[in-house]
């Protein structure tokens, strides 16, 4: 997948039913992620949580925390994720924006990885 500055990328889905969690990471590598975010519906002793954070040569950094959190177990969400150089925006289906620094500060990502308790229904950049 090709992710340059300037595009959206629009994902569709559910999360499955009874979720703990489930993760979107744009970057480069596993090991070099821009924008990892986890929406934790109850993991680790958190409930209803959105964190974002960066992982750089295999390192996590300072994260995130976002108690904004519009998603329900079975029922149908849609989000667009866009970037500069300076910063990921994140429209999430209920209007609300979420903002992260992209401390790679780079223009193209070419890794995507959705896992956990979602069942994808798209995923269209353009």
């Amino acid at each position: 997948m090709s992710f340059k500055s300037g595009m959206h990328l629009n994902i569709k889905g559910v999360p499955k039913c009874n979720p703990i969690r489930f993760t979107i990471d744009v970057g480069h590598t596993e090991e070099e992620i821009g924008l990892h975010f986890d929406f934790r519906f109850k993991y680790l002793g958190e409930e209803r949580t959105i964190v974002l954070n960066s992982l750089e040569g295999g390192i996590w950094k300072e994260e995130q925390r976002e108690k904004h959190f519009p998603f329900e177990a079975g029922q149908e969400f849609e989000m667009t994720i866009s970037f500069t150089s300076d910063k990921f925006s994140i429209k999430l289906h209920d209007g609300k924006m979420i903002h992260f620094p992209n401390r790679l500060h780079d223009d193209h990502y070419k890794y995507l990885s959705l896992v956990g308790d979602v069942m994808v229904h798209s995923i269209i950049a353009k």
